[in-house]
Protein backbone atom coordinates (compact mmCIF):
# COMPACT_ATOMS: atom_id res chain seq x y z
CA UNK A 1 0.00 0.00 0.00
CA UNK A 2 2.91 1.73 0.41
CA UNK A 3 4.64 1.38 -2.40
CA UNK A 4 1.27 2.35 -4.21
CA UNK A 5 0.89 5.63 -2.45
CA UNK A 6 4.48 6.92 -3.37
CA UNK A 7 3.55 5.76 -7.54
CA UNK A 8 0.86 7.63 -7.13
CA UNK A 9 2.44 10.83 -5.71
CA UNK A 10 4.96 10.72 -7.95
CA UNK A 11 2.20 10.26 -10.83
CA UNK A 12 1.02 13.48 -9.80
CA UNK A 13 4.04 15.16 -9.38
CA UNK A 14 4.58 14.85 -13.03
CA UNK A 15 2.02 15.81 -14.21
CA UNK A 16 1.77 19.00 -12.23
CA UNK A 17 5.28 19.47 -13.31
CA UNK A 18 3.84 18.68 -17.13
CA UNK A 19 0.97 20.82 -16.50
CA UNK A 20 3.25 24.18 -14.99
CA UNK A 21 5.79 23.94 -17.98
CA UNK A 22 2.86 24.47 -20.11
CA UNK A 23 1.16 27.01 -18.36
CA UNK A 24 4.60 29.07 -17.99
CA UNK A 25 5.09 28.54 -22.05
CA UNK A 26 1.63 29.47 -22.90
CA UNK A 27 2.00 32.61 -21.21
CA UNK A 28 5.92 33.28 -22.35
CA UNK A 29 5.87 35.86 -24.64
CA UNK A 30 9.57 35.56 -26.93
CA UNK A 31 11.53 38.31 -27.75
CA UNK A 32 11.58 37.75 -31.54
CA UNK A 33 7.67 38.58 -31.22
CA UNK A 34 8.16 41.78 -28.60
CA UNK A 35 11.14 42.93 -31.60
CA UNK A 36 8.44 42.70 -33.87
CA UNK A 37 6.07 44.27 -32.47
CA UNK A 38 8.04 47.35 -31.58
CA UNK A 39 9.54 47.24 -34.91
CA UNK A 40 5.75 48.04 -36.09
CA UNK A 41 5.06 50.54 -33.85
CA UNK A 42 8.09 52.27 -34.96
CA UNK A 43 6.71 52.51 -38.48
CA UNK A 44 4.62 55.43 -39.84
CA UNK A 45 1.01 53.70 -40.42
CA UNK A 46 0.29 56.68 -43.05
CA UNK A 47 3.02 56.00 -45.57
CA UNK A 48 3.34 53.03 -47.31
CA UNK A 49 6.89 53.06 -47.91
CA UNK A 50 9.84 50.25 -48.94
CA UNK A 51 10.07 49.97 -44.68
CA UNK A 52 6.70 48.87 -44.14
CA UNK A 53 6.68 46.70 -46.98
CA UNK A 54 10.37 44.82 -45.73
CA UNK A 55 8.16 44.83 -42.28
CA UNK A 56 5.22 43.05 -44.01
CA UNK A 57 7.75 40.48 -45.27
CA UNK A 58 9.25 39.71 -41.95
CA UNK A 59 5.45 39.66 -40.41
CA UNK A 60 4.58 37.18 -42.87
CA UNK A 61 7.67 34.71 -42.38
CA UNK A 62 6.78 34.86 -38.50
CA UNK A 63 3.37 34.24 -39.00
CA UNK A 64 3.44 31.55 -41.48
CA UNK A 65 5.99 29.13 -39.58
CA UNK A 66 4.34 25.60 -39.63
CA UNK A 67 1.53 26.77 -41.12
CA UNK A 68 0.25 23.95 -43.58
CA UNK A 69 0.44 24.83 -47.34
CA UNK A 70 -2.72 22.74 -48.66
CA UNK A 71 -5.36 26.26 -49.15
CA UNK A 72 -8.28 23.84 -48.03
CA UNK A 73 -6.25 23.09 -44.18
CA UNK A 74 -6.21 25.39 -41.22
CA UNK A 75 -4.12 25.42 -38.08
CA UNK A 76 -4.76 23.13 -35.63
CA UNK A 77 -5.28 24.04 -31.99
CA UNK A 78 -1.46 22.16 -30.85
CA UNK A 79 -0.28 25.00 -33.88
CA UNK A 80 -1.98 27.67 -31.77
CA UNK A 81 -0.49 26.64 -28.57
CA UNK A 82 3.21 25.81 -29.41
CA UNK A 83 3.60 28.56 -32.12
CA UNK A 84 5.08 32.19 -31.52
CA UNK A 85 2.00 33.60 -34.37
CA UNK A 86 -0.62 33.66 -31.34
CA UNK A 87 1.64 34.98 -29.09
CA UNK A 88 2.70 38.11 -31.23
CA UNK A 89 -0.68 38.75 -32.09
CA UNK A 90 -1.76 39.07 -28.48
CA UNK A 91 0.60 41.77 -27.89
CA UNK A 92 -0.83 43.30 -31.35
CA UNK A 93 -4.66 42.84 -30.34
CA UNK A 94 -3.42 44.02 -26.72
CA UNK A 95 -2.35 47.16 -27.77
CA UNK A 96 -4.98 48.29 -29.48
CA UNK A 97 -7.00 47.79 -26.60
CA UNK A 98 -4.77 49.76 -24.73
CA UNK A 99 -4.53 52.26 -27.25
CA UNK A 100 -8.72 52.15 -27.36
CA UNK A 101 -8.82 52.85 -23.49
CA UNK A 102 -5.91 55.69 -23.38
CA UNK A 103 -6.02 57.51 -26.27
CA UNK A 104 -9.28 59.91 -26.54
CA UNK A 105 -11.13 60.44 -29.74
CA UNK A 106 -11.04 64.67 -30.11
CA UNK A 107 -14.46 65.97 -31.49
CA UNK A 108 -13.51 66.22 -35.27
CA UNK A 109 -11.90 62.62 -35.34
CA UNK A 110 -12.25 59.10 -36.22
CA UNK A 111 -9.87 56.78 -34.79
CA UNK A 112 -9.95 53.04 -36.60
CA UNK A 113 -8.22 50.22 -34.97
CA UNK A 114 -7.23 47.34 -37.46
CA UNK A 115 -7.78 44.06 -35.04
CA UNK A 116 -7.87 40.19 -37.02
CA UNK A 117 -8.51 39.43 -40.23
CA UNK A 118 -11.90 41.90 -40.83
CA UNK A 119 -11.74 43.09 -37.47
CA UNK A 120 -11.94 46.86 -36.94
CA UNK A 121 -12.95 49.32 -33.90
CA UNK A 122 -14.26 52.65 -34.72
CA UNK A 123 -13.73 55.36 -31.95
CA UNK A 124 -15.31 58.89 -32.10
CA UNK A 125 -15.35 61.34 -28.86
CA UNK A 126 -18.92 60.12 -28.14
CA UNK A 127 -19.15 56.09 -29.24
CA UNK A 128 -17.53 52.99 -29.78
CA UNK A 129 -18.33 50.60 -32.51
CA UNK A 130 -16.47 47.23 -33.46
CA UNK A 131 -16.98 44.87 -36.40
CA UNK A 132 -16.28 41.55 -36.84
CA UNK A 133 -14.00 40.63 -33.86
CA UNK A 134 -12.32 36.96 -34.48
CA UNK A 135 -12.72 33.87 -32.37
CA UNK A 136 -9.22 33.59 -31.29
CA UNK A 137 -8.79 29.79 -29.95
CA UNK A 138 -6.04 29.78 -26.74
CA UNK A 139 -6.75 33.46 -26.36
CA UNK A 140 -8.61 35.93 -23.66
CA UNK A 141 -7.53 39.20 -25.17
CA UNK A 142 -9.76 40.04 -27.51
CA UNK A 143 -12.43 39.15 -24.58
CA UNK A 144 -11.41 42.47 -22.73
CA UNK A 145 -12.96 44.31 -25.19
CA UNK A 146 -16.52 43.49 -23.52
CA UNK A 147 -16.99 46.29 -21.50
CA UNK A 148 -15.58 48.83 -23.45
CA UNK A 149 -17.75 48.67 -27.09
CA UNK A 150 -21.12 50.68 -27.14
CA UNK A 151 -22.00 48.22 -30.28
CA UNK A 152 -20.72 44.95 -31.81
CA UNK A 153 -21.67 44.54 -36.07
CA UNK A 154 -21.50 40.77 -36.83
CA UNK A 155 -21.07 40.63 -40.31
CA UNK A 156 -21.67 36.43 -40.43
CA UNK A 157 -20.50 33.18 -38.07
CA UNK A 158 -17.27 32.68 -39.55
CA UNK A 159 -14.92 32.14 -36.64
CA UNK A 160 -12.51 34.67 -38.04
CA UNK A 161 -15.59 37.12 -37.25
CA UNK A 162 -17.49 35.93 -34.74
CA UNK A 163 -16.59 35.17 -30.82
CA UNK A 164 -19.94 33.87 -29.41
CA UNK A 165 -18.11 33.73 -26.14
CA UNK A 166 -17.10 37.72 -26.52
CA UNK A 167 -20.71 38.80 -27.81
CA UNK A 168 -22.66 36.99 -24.27
CA UNK A 169 -19.53 39.01 -22.25
CA UNK A 170 -20.83 41.74 -23.68
CA UNK A 171 -24.49 41.46 -23.12
CA UNK A 172 -23.52 40.87 -19.71
CA UNK A 173 -22.11 44.25 -19.84
CA UNK A 174 -25.73 45.67 -20.80
CA UNK A 175 -23.94 46.37 -24.92
CA UNK A 176 -25.30 45.83 -27.83
CA UNK A 177 -25.11 43.61 -31.06
CA UNK A 178 -25.89 43.56 -34.33
CA UNK A 179 -26.85 40.99 -36.45
CA UNK A 180 -27.75 40.35 -40.31
CA UNK A 181 -31.28 38.26 -40.73
CA UNK A 182 -31.07 34.88 -39.82
CA UNK A 183 -27.21 34.60 -37.45
CA UNK A 184 -28.50 34.67 -32.98
CA UNK A 185 -26.71 33.69 -30.40
CA UNK A 186 -27.81 30.70 -28.36
CA UNK A 187 -28.97 33.54 -25.46
CA UNK A 188 -31.87 36.13 -25.31
CA UNK A 189 -31.59 39.30 -24.98
CA UNK A 190 -33.47 43.08 -25.70
CA UNK A 191 -29.75 44.14 -26.77
CA UNK A 192 -29.63 42.12 -29.86
CA UNK A 193 -30.70 43.62 -32.94
CA UNK A 194 -31.22 41.15 -36.18
CA UNK A 195 -31.76 43.30 -39.60
CA UNK A 196 -33.29 42.44 -42.67
CA UNK A 197 -31.95 43.68 -45.73
CA UNK A 198 -31.87 47.31 -46.15
CA UNK A 199 -33.36 47.99 -42.28
CA UNK A 200 -31.67 50.59 -40.46
CA UNK A 201 -32.02 51.22 -36.94
CA UNK A 202 -30.68 54.13 -34.44
CA UNK A 203 -28.92 53.11 -31.42
CA UNK A 204 -28.31 55.95 -29.12
CA UNK A 205 -27.70 58.49 -32.05
CA UNK A 206 -25.73 55.57 -33.84
CA UNK A 207 -27.65 54.62 -37.41
CA UNK A 208 -26.73 51.55 -38.86
CA UNK A 209 -28.04 50.16 -42.57
CA UNK A 210 -27.61 46.41 -43.45
CA UNK A 211 -26.85 45.15 -46.83
CA UNK A 212 -27.69 41.74 -47.70
CA UNK A 213 -24.48 40.24 -49.49
CA UNK A 214 -23.47 36.52 -50.59
CA UNK A 215 -20.18 35.06 -49.14
CA UNK A 216 -17.10 35.48 -50.79
CA UNK A 217 -18.87 35.49 -54.42
CA UNK A 218 -20.36 31.94 -53.86
CA UNK A 219 -23.65 33.86 -54.94
CA UNK A 220 -25.54 32.10 -51.79
CA UNK A 221 -28.19 34.63 -50.38
CA UNK A 222 -29.53 32.16 -47.87
CA UNK A 223 -26.81 32.28 -45.50
CA UNK A 224 -26.71 35.13 -43.30
CA UNK A 225 -23.85 37.74 -44.56
CA UNK A 226 -23.95 41.80 -44.42
CA UNK A 227 -22.25 44.80 -45.63
CA UNK A 228 -22.95 47.60 -42.71
CA UNK A 229 -23.38 51.72 -43.03
CA UNK A 230 -22.78 53.05 -39.99
CA UNK A 231 -23.38 56.80 -39.63
CA UNK A 232 -22.12 58.36 -36.15
CA UNK A 233 -21.05 62.04 -35.13
CA UNK A 234 -21.03 63.05 -37.99
CA UNK A 235 -18.69 60.22 -39.81
CA UNK A 236 -20.20 57.70 -42.37
CA UNK A 237 -18.11 54.33 -42.22
CA UNK A 238 -18.95 51.27 -44.98
CA UNK A 239 -17.29 47.88 -43.81
CA UNK A 240 -17.78 44.92 -45.98
CA UNK A 241 -17.53 41.50 -44.20
CA UNK A 242 -16.34 39.06 -46.71
CA UNK A 243 -19.38 40.46 -48.92
CA UNK A 244 -19.54 40.43 -52.68
CA UNK A 245 -22.23 40.33 -54.23
CA UNK A 246 -25.23 42.02 -53.17
CA UNK A 247 -28.76 40.50 -52.97
CA UNK A 248 -30.42 43.59 -54.48
CA UNK A 249 -27.93 45.70 -57.10
CA UNK A 250 -30.07 48.61 -56.48
CA UNK A 251 -29.18 49.39 -53.21
CA UNK A 252 -25.45 48.58 -53.87
CA UNK A 253 -25.82 51.26 -57.02
CA UNK A 254 -27.65 53.09 -53.77
CA UNK A 255 -24.14 53.81 -52.20
CA UNK A 256 -22.20 54.51 -55.16
CA UNK A 257 -24.49 57.31 -55.82
CA UNK A 258 -24.02 58.22 -51.89
CA UNK A 259 -20.28 60.67 -53.15
CA UNK A 260 -19.92 61.50 -48.64
CA UNK A 261 -18.73 58.16 -47.11
CA UNK A 262 -15.68 58.62 -45.18
CA UNK A 263 -14.10 55.48 -44.05
CA UNK A 264 -14.44 52.51 -45.94
CA UNK A 265 -13.11 49.12 -44.38
CA UNK A 266 -12.92 46.96 -47.65
CA UNK A 267 -12.10 43.44 -48.13
CA UNK A 268 -9.05 42.82 -49.77
CA UNK A 269 -10.92 40.71 -52.21
CA UNK A 270 -13.26 42.97 -53.06
CA UNK A 271 -12.46 44.39 -56.83
CA UNK A 272 -10.91 47.90 -57.15
CA UNK A 273 -13.39 48.72 -59.00
CA UNK A 274 -16.06 48.77 -56.10
CA UNK A 275 -13.72 50.67 -54.30
CA UNK A 276 -13.87 53.19 -57.10
CA UNK A 277 -17.44 52.86 -57.18
CA UNK A 278 -17.80 53.85 -53.66
CA UNK A 279 -15.09 56.68 -53.82
CA UNK A 280 -14.32 57.22 -50.04
CA UNK A 281 -12.50 59.76 -48.83
CA UNK A 282 -9.89 57.21 -46.68
CA UNK A 283 -10.12 53.07 -47.46
CA UNK A 284 -8.70 50.78 -45.14
CA UNK A 285 -7.86 47.46 -46.55
CA UNK A 286 -8.59 44.44 -44.45
CA UNK A 287 -8.66 40.58 -43.94
CA UNK A 288 -4.87 41.06 -44.66
CA UNK A 289 -2.44 38.71 -42.72
CA UNK A 290 -4.95 36.32 -42.69
CA UNK A 291 -5.19 34.45 -39.32
CA UNK A 292 -6.21 31.13 -38.87
CA UNK A 293 -5.69 29.70 -42.73
CA UNK A 294 -3.43 28.38 -44.78
CA UNK A 295 0.19 29.32 -45.58
CA UNK A 296 -1.31 30.29 -49.25
CA UNK A 297 -3.79 32.73 -47.84
CA UNK A 298 -1.08 34.42 -45.17
CA UNK A 299 0.77 35.28 -48.34
CA UNK A 300 -1.87 36.97 -50.62
CA UNK A 301 -3.05 38.91 -47.85
CA UNK A 302 0.21 40.83 -46.87
CA UNK A 303 0.39 44.36 -47.68
CA UNK A 304 2.66 43.96 -51.05
CA UNK A 305 0.09 41.08 -52.07
CA UNK A 306 -2.85 43.85 -52.17
CA UNK A 307 -0.91 46.82 -52.83
CA UNK A 308 0.53 44.91 -56.13
CA UNK A 309 -2.82 44.62 -57.54
CA UNK A 310 -4.68 48.28 -56.54
CA UNK A 311 -1.75 49.99 -58.18
CA UNK A 312 -2.29 48.28 -61.68
CA UNK A 313 -6.11 50.30 -61.10
CA UNK A 314 -3.73 53.82 -59.86
CA UNK A 315 -6.40 55.95 -62.45
CA UNK A 316 -9.46 54.45 -61.04
CA UNK A 317 -8.03 55.03 -57.46
CA UNK A 318 -7.34 58.52 -58.13
CA UNK A 319 -8.54 60.84 -55.11
CA UNK A 320 -8.69 57.94 -52.30
CA UNK A 321 -6.49 57.49 -49.57
CA UNK A 322 -5.29 54.22 -48.97
CA UNK A 323 -4.29 53.03 -45.98
CA UNK A 324 -2.28 49.69 -44.86
CA UNK A 325 -2.71 48.85 -41.31
CA UNK A 326 -0.87 45.94 -38.95
CA UNK A 327 -2.83 44.55 -36.95
CA UNK A 328 -3.55 46.22 -33.80
CA UNK A 329 -2.31 49.63 -35.73
CA UNK A 330 -4.69 52.61 -35.36
CA UNK A 331 -5.33 55.82 -37.88
CA UNK A 332 -7.03 58.43 -37.81
CA UNK A 333 -9.50 60.25 -39.78
CA UNK A 334 -10.65 63.86 -39.47
CA UNK A 335 -13.58 65.77 -40.65
CA UNK A 336 -10.89 68.48 -41.63
CA UNK A 337 -9.96 66.26 -44.35
CA UNK A 338 -13.58 66.30 -45.67
CA UNK A 339 -13.40 68.11 -49.19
Amino acid sequence: MKKFFVELIKSFFILFILFFTAFVYYIYTPSSAKNLSRQIDSSDPNTLDETRLNLSSELEKYLSIGLPKDPGKTPTLLHLFLANQRKLLDLRIKQAIDHLKNTPAKDDEVQITSLLNMGAIVKTEHHIIAFDVADMPLSTVQKQLAPLVDIFLVTHADSDHYDSVLLQKALENHQKIIFPQGLTLPVQSDNIYELSDGQAIDLDGVKITTYQTDHRLDRNFDQSNAWYLVELDGFKILHTGDGIEFKDRQKKQSLNNMTDIDVFLVNRQIHPYDIRDIHPKLAIPLHLFKFIHSREELTQSTFKSVFDIYRQYNKDLQGINIKFLFPGESTVFQKSTIN
